[in-house]
């Protein structure tokens, strides 16, 4: 093809056709560009497509890895309205010893520990993605990062009241080996979970983290969540 196009070039020149010439010179070089911005269009829609392909790659591994952290939040938020009841008995400091069969000596002493799967978002902030859908998944995961953040303040708290308990307590083998209730447990130990100020202490502090914070921010944030995986299962589906 470009011999043939110098041939004719070459034609026009020898025969003195000086205005065609260039004319036809102007045209071959308009061709060519045109013929440039086609490559290139087509360059980018193969590209674009490959793109969006590994959008949707992407959007169902964050789907899956949704479902398990939806799972794994709505356990956490079941577990601490399933004892709020007991909580509230040690805050208003109206315990009895039946309390015991329902877990008081428990409440304060283990916290959620929620692993977020985060391979798919960190996949998407790879490919630089600026589509409105993905960048409100990527600021939904930095907000998520709180839990983590709160859950590790629990934690903290209570790995230190168990501390207090082995160092301080002659019942903490008692308490840390056996599920604690009014009727298998000392007397001892049963003064101290219905009747210690300390523990009520210990107790208030804990329910300020859990239910004025990390309760209410999860009752707001699991429906958020699953609204979202709805929309990246819709954005999937078109």
């Amino acid at each position: 093809m470009i011999k043939f196009f110098r041939k004719i070039r070459q034609k026009l020149f020898s025969e003195g056709k000086t205005g065609n010439y260039l004319k036809y010179a102007i045209g071959e070089v308009i061709l060519v560009m045109i013929g440039i911005l086609l490559a290139l269009q087509v360059n980018n829609w193969n590209e674009n497509r490959k793109v969006q392909k590994e959008i949707r790659e992407i959007y169902n591994q964050i789907i899956f890895e949704l479902d398990n952290d939806i799972d794994e939040l709505s356990e956490n938020l079941n577990m601490y309205e399933s004892i709020k009841s007991v909580f509230d008995n040690v805050v208003s400091d109206s315990r009895t010893v039946d309390l015991l069969d329902d877990g008081l000596s428990r409440i304060i002493a283990s916290s959620p520990n929620t692993v977020l799967n985060k391979s798919g978002v960190e996949r998407l902030r790879t490919i630089s993605v600026n589509d409105s859908l993905s960048l409100k998944v990527i600021e939904m995961y930095e907000s998520l990062e709180w839990f983590i953040r709160i859950e590790q303040t629990i934690s903290e708290s209570q790995r230190l009241i168990v501390i207090n308990y082995k160092d301080n307590y002659s019942w903490y083998p008692e308490w840390i080996n056996k599920r604690i209730t009014k009727e298998n447990s000392s007397q001892e130990l049963q003064d101290y979970f219905v009747n210690s100020q300390e523990y009520r202490h210990n107790v208030i502090y804990s329910y300020q983290q859990v239910y004025n914070r990390y309760v209410p921010r999860l009752r707001r944030s699991i429906p958020q969540i699953k609204q979202i995986r709805n929309e990246l299962q819709n954005a999937i589906n078109k």
